[in-house]
């Protein structure tokens, strides 16, 4: 069995939305953005951890932004086959089909149903069919001592229960011998001789304060003299060889809760239940190697549903699109964008974030700038910082996307719905004793690519000429113009030669020793990248010329794009 499809109305942050789920499913996206409260609307219908007052809602529960008065979840599930379902759900099911619902209303009592289509949903008495169809949910508050001492004694009865009668004799034969070593451990304590210099002293007392103490004596014995209760109070200790080693790493702790969490879920595991989990943020306290680690065991340690929340690209980054759900606010609403179950994904979005862990950053991003190589990632985040713009704040990443080209991250954020804006160069390339502008070339591939129509003439006649023509240049000029309105900037010529023409260039040729235009883009593409960090070690202040200039238009433009989707009303946004 397999949830493939949620649909949430009223509930909280979403009004009307639906999201698609893979198994595994990683949910990601900022804070606030709904990744709880999408568990929680499974846990309404799932948790048998939830009583009838946690689905009694409260008013707070219901989308204030759309003023809902009622709360509709309705899980679709696919291959259900197991017997035990299919008992319970008598007649609900065709096909493998399974739809279930919860609704609540303000004014009435929360309602559920079953059914295998819209037409064939009927009202559901009670919640029994919790003993066969079921999650298991972590949250983030994981106190490792505090679940041992409430799972502890649970677990080893479950363990207990599954004892062959051999086993269970065995187990009868060393218990008695445990008894019998903490009788002997008992005795020898009170041997001891400060203990029992320490005991004279106090049975001395006792006597002078009440004769009916004469005929008693106390001992020091172990704290636990009962074998069974010995056993019900067991701690958990590391050891290293012989030694035992003190647990209280967080990182640890967090490993060795969900392990035990896990080994109790596989005792548990039974062929007359389903269940299925959902963890959120596994990553606490791990260095990246074990967040990548936990991910992939917490992912596969079970053939049922794994529903995991992040916040960490380095376990993004090894999970497929399809697996993905992306939460994000557009108005204060939370929108998802997830992939249909067979769908056919789009190898150029697999490639795109799978590159290195700084890609896997776009997906928890609300706005990518996406720039061609290092040097400009080093510019555009300075010009940012001097210009004001906390590009934190706004959740805006700048991404190099160096040999790999534009199209795979433009594929992978429109399939996430990720806003973006990118530049990049417009040089001049010449075959076949033919030049044309290569960034012209290059952006008008990228709307083809996409299916973007272009408005207007897009054609600029090739040149043999070393001189352009004034005629390409005019064009090129209006292209450039009308491709912004599709995100997409184009430099005037490169990035070095943008900056050396811009009212940052007595600073560059200062810095450089030079007096020349030509001199200073050669310095500057001789080492690029060291040649940025450089210069805006010493230099970043001059950054702010460049307040008024056609190269921080992206960067105004991402911004606009962020703050529209999030506050379209807001009149009073914020400039730089």
């Amino acid at each position: 069995m397999q949830i493939t499809k949620v649909h949430i109305k009223g509930f909280r942050n979403f009004d009307d939305v639906w999201i698609y789920a893979g198994n595994p499913s990683l949910l990601i996206g900022p804070n606030d953005s709904g990744k709880t409260n999408f568990l929680t609307t499974l846990r309404l219908l799932f948790d048998r951890s939830y009583s009838d007052m946690d689905l009694d809602l409260l008013d707070s529960d219901y989308n204030i932004y759309s003023k809902a008065q009622t709360v509709e979840i309705t899980a679709f599930m696919e291959n259900v086959t197991e017997d035990c379902l299919r008992s319970v759900f008598d007649g609900k099911i065709k096909d493998g089909n399974l739809i279930l619902q919860y609704r609540k209303s303000k004014e009435s009592e929360y309602e559920l149903s079953a059914g295998f289509s819209d037409e064939t949903m009927v009202p559901l008495q009670s919640r029994t069919y919790l003993r066969r169809l079921n999650m298991q949910y972590v949250n983030t508050n994981r106190d490792l001592f505090s679940f041992l001492r409430h799972e502890r004694k649970r677990l080893l009865e479950i363990s207990r229960s599954k004892l062959t009668q051999e086993q269970v004799k065995n187990d009868e034969k060393l218990r008695n011998q445990i008894q019998q070593g903490l009788d002997v451990i008992n005795s020898e304590i009170n041997d001891l001789t400060s203990i029992s210099m320490a005991l004279e002293s106090v049975n001395d007392q006792l006597q002078q304060l009440s004769i009916g103490n004469e005929d008693q004596r106390v001992r020091f014995i172990a704290s636990n003299s009962d074998a069974e209760r010995l056993l019900q109070n067991i701690s958990l200790a590391a050891t290293s060889g012989q030694d035992y080693l003190t647990i209280g790493g967080d990182g640890r702790n967090n490993q060795i809760f969900i392990a035990t969490w896990i080994a109790e879920q596989k005792i548990l595991n039974e062929k007359d239940h389903v269940t299925f989990y959902a963890i959120e943020e596994p990553e606490a306290h791990l260095h990246p190697h074990q967040q990548r680690k936990l991910a992939e065991y917490l992912s596969s340690f079970t053939d049922s549903q794994v529903f995991l929340t992040t916040h960490s690209p380095h376990i993004a980054e090894n999970f497929a699109t399809k697996q993905i759900i992306r939460l994000y606010q557009k108005n204060k609403i939370t929108e998802a964008s997830s992939q249909q179950p067979g769908s056919k994904s789009n190898p150029y979005i697999d490639l795109g974030y799978r590159l290195n862990v700084m890609s896997a950053e776009v997906l928890f991003s609300s706005g990518v700038f996406l720039v061609e190589g290092v040097s400009e990632v080093m510019l555009f985040k300075a010009l940012a910082q001097e210009l004001s713009l906390d590009l934190d704040r706004f959740n805006i990443s700048i991404l190099a996307v160096e040999g790999v080209g534009f199209k795979p991250y433009i594929h992978l954020l429109d399939e996430l719905s990720i806003p973006w804006v990118l530049r990049t160069d417009n040089d001049v390339f010449s075959k076949n004793n033919e030049s044309y502008y290569a960034g012209i070339s290059r952006a008008l591939g990228i709307l083809e690519e996409f299916g973007e129509a272009f408005d207007g003439d897009s054609y600029i006649e090739p040149w043999s000429s070393t001189r352009i023509p004034d005629a390409a240049k005019q064009k090129n000029k209006m292209i450039c113009k009308k491709l912004q309105d599709k995100n997409i900037y184009l430099s005037n010529e490169d990035l070095e030669n943008d900056l050396a023409r811009s009212p940052i260039g007595k600073d560059l040729k200062e810095y450089y020793k030079v007096r020349r235009v030509n001199q200073v883009v050669k310095k500057m593409q001789q080492r690029k990248a060291e040649n940025m960090f450089q210069f805006l070690s010493e230099r970043q202040k001059c950054l702010k010329k460049l307040n008024q200039s056609d190269i921080v238009a992206p960067l105004r433009k991402l911004r606009e794009m962020v703050q529209e989707r999030m506050h379209p009303q807001n009149d009073n946004k914020a400039h730089f």
